[in-house]
């Protein structure tokens, strides 16, 4: 199993947890709502794309309410290019063979739009799900993110402890829409947070906080912090889940924030 690991701050043993390590050279998490002009992007993947994403190394389309997930995104930057979107409308201009007029089912056009990407994309994704390492291993289907042309592959795959811990930060990963009262810093955001399977394909929005930066959650033994420090509200979230194998801040190891699908 995993070897053993000298923890700054020893808690018990709270969650055993797959940790997959996956690198794109680029990525695109469009926003649903712009069908035209410029085509934006998410700075991180929504969580549609993560249930999506998994069930693509599945094969099938997992139950939403089976499993829960964390990650940490990066990426190195954003760009922008040019690409060809065929507009297909029903009907359209007959088209003539050997003399006969043919009524036409279908037209298209195409129109060059601008689209946003991410690119040098790191992601490190946490699922509470153990028996889906196999799948992983050998996914069913080609290693995308994002959209299908989005191609990444797969650097690390293992079953990792996670530990109880009064202190950590988060950085670079989506928070419920419910941690705002508790910081001022990050992003919100609306996000597609469940896609249901076709034909009806409905699409279930959330609020979430997109954090690029690092904040602290947890007693700290000066104030410096000033608003990196997020506000404990009595007891709530004393206990902290934390990557043991994360980099150390102020004797403290990243956190990780769970969400559901349903």
């Amino acid at each position: 199993m995993n070897s053993p690991r000298k923890l700054i701050n020893p808690g018990t043993i709270d969650m055993r947890v797959l940790r997959v390590e996956l690198e794109a050279p680029v990525c695109s998490f469009r926003y649903p709502h712009f069908l035209v002009g410029k085509q934006l992007t998410f700075d991180m993947p929504p969580p549609a794309t993560i249930y999506g994403h998994i069930a693509s190394a599945l094969g099938e389309l997992p139950e939403p309410t089976s499993f829960r997930f964390a990650y940490r995104f990066t990426a190195s930057g954003k760009g922008e290019d040019l690409e060809n979107q065929h507009i297909i409308v029903p009907g359209g201009r007959p088209f003539a063979i050997g003399g006969a007029a043919f009524p036409s089912s279908t037209s298209a056009t195409v129109q060059p739009t601008a689209r946003q990407f991410l690119f040098n994309c790191r992601l490190t994704l946490y699922l509470d799900r153990l028996d889906f390492e196999d799948s992983f291993r050998n996914p069913r289907f080609t290693v995308v993110l994002g959209r299908s042309q989005d191609l990444g592959c797969y650097s690390k795959i293992e079953i990792i402890d996670l530990v109880s811990a009064g202190r950590g930060y988060y950085e670079d990963t989506i928070l419920p829409g419910d941690f705002r009262r508790r910081t001022g810093r990050g992003v919100t955001v609306f996000m597609p947070r469940y896609v249901s399977p076709p034909p009806r394909r409905d699409a279930i929005f959330d609020r979430y906080i997109l954090l690029h930066e690092r904040i602290y959650d947890g007693p700290t033994a000066d104030g410096d912090l000033g608003t990196r420090q997020m506000i404990r509200l009595g007891d709530e979230d004393a206990r902290l889940l934390v990557d043991p194998d994360s980099p150390e801040w102020r004797g403290a190891h990243r956190a990780l924030a769970f969400h559901s699908f349903s």
